[in-house]
């Protein structure tokens, strides 16, 4: 695997997600330490009522180059997407859900379509491994969105992509009106694409259901 020297940030909500959080760690640092030597792991934790925050500080106290948020309340996913990106310093941006839905081992893949002159790669979930009632859901709220703003949203994407620094830049600009990360992304216009990726089973627990 070439060797990058290009600085990256991975920006983590979490949610119900204290089980993942090692794990989720380990793999991020196996796949970036070999793709990416100075990488950063942002883990925002949004008032989960179990003990992810404990296990975030553990590895902020192992690993100087985890960096734990922890929020007041719990303010809803794409508010905890925000903190994270206001925080980051890569060239870079991953953004990826706690649960491991998300692999960790697809972004060398994202960041090479990204060197191919794109700012916005997003991972397309084209095969989810989510039960019918989460895609229900999800189908529900495309249409919704679709219907009220008259614009034609993508099912099969969600939060997980790797950004230019400057299209978070973007949209950070926005401020409080950052509610829905993936919308807000392709809104503010760079170019983009789409990666077909791997889409897991979520290994425990219950799925949090957001908007995607």
């Amino acid at each position: 695997m070439i060797v990058r020297s290009t600085r990256l940030s991975v920006v983590v909500p979490v949610y119900m997600g204290g089980v993942f959080v090692r794990e989720l760690y380990e793999r991020v640092k196996e796949i970036a330490t070999l793709s990416f030597p100075d990488f950063e792991l942002i883990l925002v934790n949004d008032a989960s009522p179990d003990d992810a925050w404990s296990e975030i500080s553990a590895l902020c106290k192992e690993d100087f180059r985890v960096k734990g948020i922890n929020l007041s309340r719990n303010f809803g996913q794409h508010y905890a997407i925000t903190a994270g990106i206001a925080n980051v310093t890569g060239e870079w941006v991953v953004v990826m859900d706690c649960d491991l839905q998300d692999a960790p081992e697809e972004i060398p893949r994202l960041y090479n379509k990204a060197c191919e002159g794109f700012s916005v790669v997003f991972a397309q979930r084209i095969e989810r491994d989510d039960s019918w009632l989460k895609r229900t859901q999800s189908y529900v709220f495309h249409v919704v969105f679709d219907y009220l703003t008259d614009r034609r949203s993508d099912p099969t994407v969600a939060n997980f992509g790797i950004y230019h620094r400057k299209v978070i830049k973007a949209v950070l600009e926005f401020g409080d009106c950052v509610k829905c990360f993936p919308l807000i992304v392709t809104y503010v216009g760079f170019k983009t694409t789409y990666l077909p990726v791997v889409h897991n089973a979520r290994k425990s627990g219950k799925s949090i259901i957001y908007t995607a």
